[in-house]
């Protein structure tokens, strides 16, 4: 089992979550450094050497730039990873290990705006329509996933995860960032905290990432093909989120939309439908938003 990209935020969930569930994991960065392999995905040799060194019967696929901010500043750098990283990927499978599994880290992003406020939940019979240069970059490469399933036979699966929460979670994303300047003002001893928030209606379908590396697994174990939805059913505002967050806190929790990050593409609601990942796997998710954000607090609290 080779886990590509094991280092980042639902990578190393994942390495971790495949290895207690019995799978011989090895994980790779792009420099080997806190992995057992060095993999560059933007380097064609270094992806061949990857796999002709474990000859993998799965590999699972969560290297790329995963920044939606970042995507907007630098969406050249972006389409360059996160196409060119899956087609290496799935090139040197094709030539080197033709009969192993593989599961794609998609995104929700692909979908972009539904048509109306009744369309929602997502499905995955849904049309992509990618708002941002993130999401367009990966409805890209699912369409390279399939382009090798008919082209070479190869075994995929493609999976549209939802936002992501749960200890680890990088500063960048909103529930980390919240809890960061919660634990950054506990440890100053402050009583109240204005957060900056650009829309506190913009609601989201949270998955807890260790559901994530479950479904995967379940995904993996079972050799299944085809295009999932990793996600709830349940969309929670920002808003939401920090109330959450409050109940865990002694401060007192403002919020400040006037000064708030605002970007291009927002989408005020967005969330899935999980049946037919349910229909193939038995997968739902288990970890509760409220278990979610104490463990992610609680983490934040380390690391501040």
């Amino acid at each position: 089992m080779l886990v590509i990209g094991s280092t980042g935020f639902i990578g190393s969930h994942s390495a971790e979550f495949l290895t207690d569930a019995g799978f011989s994991v090895t994980g790779t960065s792009t420099t080997g450094e806190r992995a057992d392999l060095a993999c560059d995905i933007t380097d064609q040799e270094s992806v061949d050497r990857a796999i002709s060194r474990i000859s993998p019967d799965a590999i699972l696929i969560t290297a790329g730039q995963a920044s939606v901010a970042l995507a907007w500043d630098d969406p050249a750098a972006t389409f360059a990873t996160n196409i060119s990283g899956p087609f290496h990927v799935l090139d040197a499978v094709r030539r080197l290990r033709p009969s192993a599994h593989v599961t794609f880290a998609s995104s929700a992003g692909v979908y972009g705006p539904p048509p109306s406020a009744d369309a929602m939940p997502f499905t995955e019979q849904d049309p992509m329509n990618p708002e941002s240069p993130y999401g367009a970059s990966k409805a890209a490469a699912e369409m390279l996933c399939r382009q090798f399933v008919r082209q070479s036979g190869l075994q995929i699966a493609i999976t549209r995860i939802f936002n992501q929460i749960g200890p680890g979670q990088p500063d960048a994303q909103a529930p980390a960032e919240f809890s960061r300047e919660i634990a950054k003002a506990e440890r100053r001893g402050e009583r109240i905290l204005e957060l900056p928030v650009g829309n506190r209606l913009i609601r989201r379908d949270f998955t807890d990432v260790r559901d994530t590396a479950r479904a995967w697994a379940q995904l993996i174990e079972r050799r299944v093909t085809g295009t999932f939805n990793v996600c709830t059913g349940v969309e929670t505002s920002l808003e939401g989120i920090i109330e959450g967050l409050a109940e865990l806190s002694e401060i007192t929790i403002e919020i400040d939309e006037a000064n708030g990050p605002r970007r291009p593409g927002d989408i005020l609601s967005v969330y899935g439908s999980h049946e037919r990942l349910t229909a193939a796997t038995g997968w739902r998710p288990q970890i509760t938003l409220e278990s979610s954000l104490a463990d992610l607090l609680a983490d934040m609290r380390r690391r501040v």
